[in-house]
């Protein structure tokens, strides 16, 4: 318990939240979650996942984010779960994980979190709206496909 309490001060202080002041704005939390953070590409996922077949891709958006369409080989775990099941699931601190979410923002604070538990090959990657923007494989229960933008009327 004590473990979990320290990463969680620990995640506070790097993000730079104290508790003076107006509460921050959605856009200082977003700033404050990718303070730090070096995200990966869509390229940088495909070779890794060519040139290692343990590595684990987690996807921590919504479970019907995830439902609707994911990265192939991506595995759900919820933010804020994610961190636990890893403790008790992932002892390899040197497991290569890449992590993602929508746009970044979410998959930077499990990056750190993670980073911060003890996982030394820890990446975030910029997001499902950058992969499927590049029109690259998407999967879900129904096979794989690509996702294309819808078409706006007049």
């Amino acid at each position: 318990m004590m473990r979990h309490v320290v990463v969680a001060l620990s995640m506070l202080m790097a993000a730079g939240v104290s508790h003076a002041g107006e509460p921050m704005t959605p856009e200082a939390v977003v700033a404050a979650a990718r303070e730090g953070v070096t995200f990966v590409d869509n390229d940088h996922i495909t070779a890794r996942q060519a040139a290692n077949s343990e590595l684990v891709l987690l996807d921590v958006r919504t479970e019907r984010e995830f439902t609707m369409g994911r990265i192939p080989g991506a595995t759900w775990m919820a933010r804020g779960v994610v961190e636990f099941r890893l403790a008790e699931t992932m002892r390899d601190a040197d497991a290569e994980i890449i992590v993602y979410c929508a746009t970044g923002s979410r998959a930077a604070l499990v990056q750190k979190t993670l980073v911060a538990q003890g996982y030394r090959n820890v990446s975030a990657h910029e997001g499902f709206e950058t992969w499927a923007g590049a029109r690259l494989p998407v999967e879900n229960t129904y096979g794989t496909f690509e996702l294309i933008e819808a078409v706006k009327g007049d």
